[in-house]
């Protein structure tokens, strides 16, 4: 296994957590190299969960009120399924 000196993207980090997975589940892995990938695999993933909750902070949705304005409003996901936990707050219209 190769180390990178950079953090990789999200993508990137979740393609590389994928290959992992299916060299874990192909079987022809030494029991180090098992180690080692899973070590490497767990990392990825507590990366990727990590760039997933710092999304869920920073997404807000822009809505126009009744006056005109504009009120930026914080959407709340629900971790389990991902959807919008109280989509009468993101009613209206939405910019």
């Amino acid at each position: 296994m190769e180390k990178k000196a950079k953090k990789p993207a999200f993508e990137e980090a979740l393609e590389e957590l994928e290959t992992i997975a299916q060299k874990l589940e192909s079987g022809e892995l030494t029991l180090d190299e098992s180690i080692q990938y899973y070590e490497k695999g767990v990392a990825l993933a507590k990366f990727c969960r990590q760039k997933l909750e710092e999304a869920e902070r920073t997404i807000e949705i822009l809505q126009k009120q009744p006056d005109g304005n504009i009120q930026k409003k914080p959407v709340k996901v629900k971790e389990d399924t991902g959807e919008i936990e109280d989509d009468e707050d993101v009613q209206g219209s939405l910019l």
